[in-house]
């Protein structure tokens, strides 16, 4: 009988010991099974500077179980906050909580469906939104003083006369060489960038070599302006007569910062 009894102790303690075993083989395959890998860190995150918002962009992940990306905004490049959860098929976002004038860095990471998150985006993406606008016209300061110049500090006067005391700039043919001029009178500095088919072409204005006085308008061309306050401003001339000139601008009301891109969007 005592023989019997240890056979079965035997055999039950066995038992217990194979799904133990098996117990902790399965648990190890459940263990394999878990994806701990974040996704790669999203490349490429570049911003385009806009009138009270900014455009955020990055190249899109290719991990086939992302579940979608972060946006990150800091005001001092250090601690950044999340603004934006995204679906995996966004690759741009759109920051309308922001001020004119003011410097925004930001940064995106990915997150994959088993919740592993990678590093936030190397990139020293920033950007200072700033006012813009499109079809200023000014007339010539000879036929019509008083609508023929523009302050940019105070782009909502529209026209304004060229002898104000705020006037950078302002609108006149020269009849003796028959050109078309930008004149300065508060030594507001020039620079024209060019022809250019799109006021996106120029991203940043140049720091160095602008003029004072007066610069040649040609249409099609961009202009860089730097003002007696420290500001930089540019403008597309999108239409030019012997009368009147028409242009699109931008303003950069944080001093000494040259980002300028618009936001004005190609057809």
């Amino acid at each position: 009988m005592l023989k019997r009894i240890t056979e079965l102790m035997v055999l039950f303690f066995s038992a217990i010991l194979v799904v133990t075993l098996i117990g902790c083989y399965i648990d190890a395959d459940d263990d394999d099974d878990i994806d701990r890998e974040p996704p790669a860190v999203p490349r490429g995150v570049k911003t385009i500077t806009g009138d009270n918002y900014v455009i955020i962009q990055w190249y899109p992940n290719g991990e086939f179980d992302l579940e979608g990306y972060t946006v990150w905004r800091s005001e001092n490049n250090n601690d950044f906050d999340s603004i934006a959860e995204l679906s995996a098929n966004a690759n741009e976002y759109t920051d309308n909580n922001v001020r004119n004038g003011r410097t925004y860095y930001y940064a995106v990471s990915a997150v994959d469906y088993d919740g592993n998150k990678s590093d936030l985006s190397p990139e020293n993406a920033w950007d200072t939104p700033r006012p813009e606008g499109r079809n200023i016209i000014l007339d010539d300061y000879q036929l019509e003083p008083d609508r023929s110049g523009f302050d940019f500090s105070n782009p909502r006067r529209g026209a304004i006369a060229w002898d104000d005391r705020s006037t950078d700039v302002y609108f006149g043919l020269d009849t003796v060489v028959n050109v078309t001029y930008l004149y300065s009178d508060n030594d507001t500095a020039m620079q024209d960038l060019g022809y250019h088919e799109h006021f996106d072409d120029i991203d940043v204005v140049p720091e160095f070599g602008y003029t004072t006085l007066f610069v040649e308008l040609i249409e099609g061309h961009i202009y860089a302006f730097y003002t007696p306050d420290g500001n930089f401003a540019k403008i597309h001339v999108r239409r030019l007569t012997e009368d009147d000139v028409e242009f699109d601008w931008a303003y950069q009301n944080d001093q000494e910062n040259i980002q300028l891109a618009p936001t004005l969007l190609r057809k």
